[in-house]
């Protein structure tokens, strides 16, 4: 079984390898096609009688999919990644374990992600591999850009001044729904995934203790550049992003079926819902259904950490990331 491993226990190898495939794929522009399938899914799927607004729900954003689709799009990287070099796994960034210093965070080291932009080069990002003087990472100036010019860009803390911490992190793990009705990013939505995915916020719990966007949206506005539009794969930390994101919904899978002493979906809505987004609706542009990416062990693969260590008690265009 393949294991997934936090970016902090990655050897100086494994480091290397993971950012030399990605450059592969750049270089044959493989890579561009998870740029272009995440901005295409980004158009909404809705029913007949919701508004077709790209602030609303979509097939892999904004509602119940947003797990699944983000789950295979994983798997799918790493396949990729894995006809390079076998050995290789997408490793998670943890982003709580850096609230205290995150400038210096080792994700931003330059044998590694790189690190932030420079304001007064229009904020592209001139360390480590994926550094536009290197030329080996071609990120286009999209028309609707903020930001002219090509080049990967980041800008630390300027949209959001913090990461998410363990005690954000905590309140979406103690949900017990994974997702309610009417299965949205209303503020008001209570469940595990609307609350990963970042949509509650102080307007709808005041227990919330940061302003604005939380989260899984929060790590995207934080890193800000080119993680902030809906091309956002554009910047490779993505993969390392999302794969935190998809451990914390593992664990929660875990910990609910321990909890109930059985495997069961602990998925909604299972019928009769948003269209893309019930359990045995397909995952666009896959074949794959949600009810197929359900389990990590039927897929191969599993976290370096237990999800046992990761148990808590039972329950006590603007940037497509803002609400």
């Amino acid at each position: 079984m393949k294991l997934r491993k936090n970016i902090r226990s990655l050897t100086d190898v494994e480091k290397q390898k993971f950012v030399d495939a990605c450059l592969q794929l750049k270089a044959t522009g493989q890579y561009d096609q998870y740029v272009h399938q995440h901005h295409q899914v980004m158009v909404p799927t809705v029913l007949p009688h919701e508004p077709n607004d790209p602030d609303y729900r979509n097939g892999a954003h904004r509602g119940p999919s947003f797990l699944p689709w983000h789950r295979a799009f994983l798997l799918q990287f790493e396949a990729d990644l894995q006809a390079i070099d076998p050995s290789i796994t997408i490793p998670y960034w943890d982003w709580t374990q850096d609230v205290a210093d995150p400038l210096n965070a080792p994700v931003w080291k330059d044998d590694f992600m790189g690190g932030n932009g420079v304001k007064s080069d229009d904020w592209r990002v001139a360390s480590g591999p994926f550094a536009y003087k290197n030329g080996k990472w071609h990120v286009p100036s999209y028309p609707d850009d903020d930001l002219p010019g090509p080049g990967l860009k980041r800008q630390f803390g300027l949209v959001a001044d913090s990461l998410p911490t363990p005690e954000d992190l905590q309140m979406a793990k103690r949900e017990s729904l994974y997702d309610t009705p009417p299965y949205d990013s209303s503020h008001s939505v209570r469940g595990f995934r609307n609350r990963l995915e970042g949509w509650i916020t102080q307007r709808g719990d005041p227990q919330v203790k940061t302003t604005s966007s939380q989260l899984h949206n929060r790590v995207h506005l934080w890193v800000g550049g080119n993680m902030l539009p809906m091309t956002s794969p554009d910047d490779p930390v993505f993969f390392l992003h999302h794969c935190f994101v998809d451990k914390v919904w593992a664990d929660w899978q875990a910990r609910m079926a321990q909890d109930n002493d059985q495997w069961a979906p602990h998925y909604a809505p299972l019928t009769n819902g948003p269209e893309g987004h019930n359990y045995n609706d397909v995952l666009k542009p896959w074949t794959l259904k949600i009810s197929e990416v359900m389990d990590i062990k039927a897929l191969d693969y599993e976290y370096e950490q237990a999800p046992s260590v990761m148990a808590i008690p039972r329950r006590v265009n603007k940037s497509p990331f803002l609400p």
